[in-house]
């Protein structure tokens, strides 16, 4: 009996789909069928077309020559030129389909599993369509969206697989990385913690719902640097602007004078020590110290679906996009420099984007300095400029 490897990308081809029942070894092997699939999420998400992923969830059997000559002069007839078929894991096949809706696939998933029957064979079978119902077209635009999630899942089958896992090294680096950060800088924690407590009644913390790897949402968060009773539909309006827009700068509201900031917040923003307990996210595996911001839900509402590979991979604290340019960036291209970050992991790509972060954290001091000491200057009057001169003379 010859076995078929399902990861060997020799035994495959991916310059065309075309498949020879009599040599099953042409199967497209997993890894080269996993960027066929990614090409076709991106081909989608650009289009709107829609395209859809059939899985025969085999077993063992499905590695034998026989059992695959078997199922895939089966499966043939119902190919298109366009169709590929591919391994989907170790033990399954699949079939992707472009341009194909999810009445169209059902219906081809129904005679396959109608022809295997006849032959007294049945392999369990699941048909995936991307996108799924989470994207609507909105009735003022032509844009597809991104959706609210309380009716369906962030991810389906198709955006789950593609998207990457956190590699090994990223999460070994995350956890001993960010656990000797805390254990350094906790004096730290516990002076900001009792300074927010003195000049500011409520809660120390900032918790709130942001959507993280997969589309998955999980609790973020921060010191806060806001009074509790701040309008967040304020901070709404603003990002959905810039979203909707795509080609202005994200500028923050507290660049101008925003009124919800406390007494020494504007501080503990530019210095990025408010951002520090999001090390205890990075602990628990919901963020990465390098990564995509982490977007809230209502700002995610307003994605495009091309948009939603910032998703492909963990949130981080600090990022490509930080160390570029940040809110003198657009918002598209905000994506795009994380989408270009998901796409090219490595330890070496981070470790740069760290060192990279405290010269950007050491120019937002100094824009804070100066507008602090604009703020300053404000204040004092001309008879009190007149005042010190005279003072000076005299002396």
């Amino acid at each position: 009996m010859n076995s078929i490897d399902p990861f060997d990308s020799v035994q495959t081809s991916v310059a065309t789909n075309k498949f020879n029942e009599d040599d099953p070894r042409y199967i497209i092997a997993y890894k080269d069928f996993l960027e066929l699939l990614q090409y076709e999420r991106i081909r989608c998400d650009r289009t709107g077309e829609a395209f859809s992923l059939l899985v025969f969830e085999g077993t063992k059997s499905l590695r034998d020559e026989v059992e695959l000559r078997m199922i895939t002069q089966l499966i043939k007839p119902y190919l298109r030129e366009i169709d590929h078929i591919g391994w989907y894991g170790s033990q399954s096949l699949a079939v992707i389909m472009p341009l194909t809706d999810s009445v169209e696939a059902d219906g081809i998933e129904m005679r396959i599993k109608r022809q295997l029957k006849d032959k007294g064979v049945s392999y369990p079978t699941v048909c995936h369509t991307y996108p799924t119902n989470w994207f609507s077209r909105k009735k003022d635009e032509g844009d597809l969206t991104y959706t609210p999630w309380q009716k369906d899942k962030q991810f389906n089958e198709v955006g789950r697989k593609v998207a990457r896992k956190m590699p090994f090294w990223k999460r070994s680096f995350d956890l001993i990385t960010s656990s000797l950060i805390l254990l350094t800088i906790s004096p730290l924690l516990i002076v900001t913690a009792i300074y927010i407590k003195i000049v500011s009644p409520g809660p120390v913390f900032y918790v709130s719902e942001r959507v993280g790897h997969k589309g998955r949402t999980f609790k973020f968060l921060k010191f806060r640097s806001m009074h509790i009773s701040n309008n967040e539909a304020l901070h709404g309006k603003h990002a959905q602007s810039f979203i909707k827009d795509g080609n202005v700068p994200m500028v923050k509201l507290d660049d101008a004078a925003d009124p919800r900031i406390i007494r020494g917040g504007g501080f503990l923003r530019s210095s990025c020590i408010d951002e520090l307990p999001q090390l205890i996210n990075v602990v628990k595996g919901d963020m990465s110290l390098v990564g995509p911001r982490p977007c809230i839900p209502y700002e995610a509402e307003e994605y495009l679906r091309w948009h939603t590979h910032r998703f492909d991979s963990v949130p981080g604290m600090t990022g490509l996009w930080q160390v570029s340019g940040k809110n003198d960036l657009t918002f598209k291209e905000m994506v795009r420099l994380d989408i270009t970050y998901s796409r090219n992991l490595s330890l070496f790509n981070d470790v740069k984007i760290m060192f990279r972060t405290i010269p950007t954290v050491l120019k937002l001091l100094g824009h804070y300095y100066g507008k602090f000491k604009n703020k300053v200057e404000k204040k004092i009057t001309p008879e009190d400029r007149d005042y010190d001169e005279a003072l000076v003379a005299k002396s």
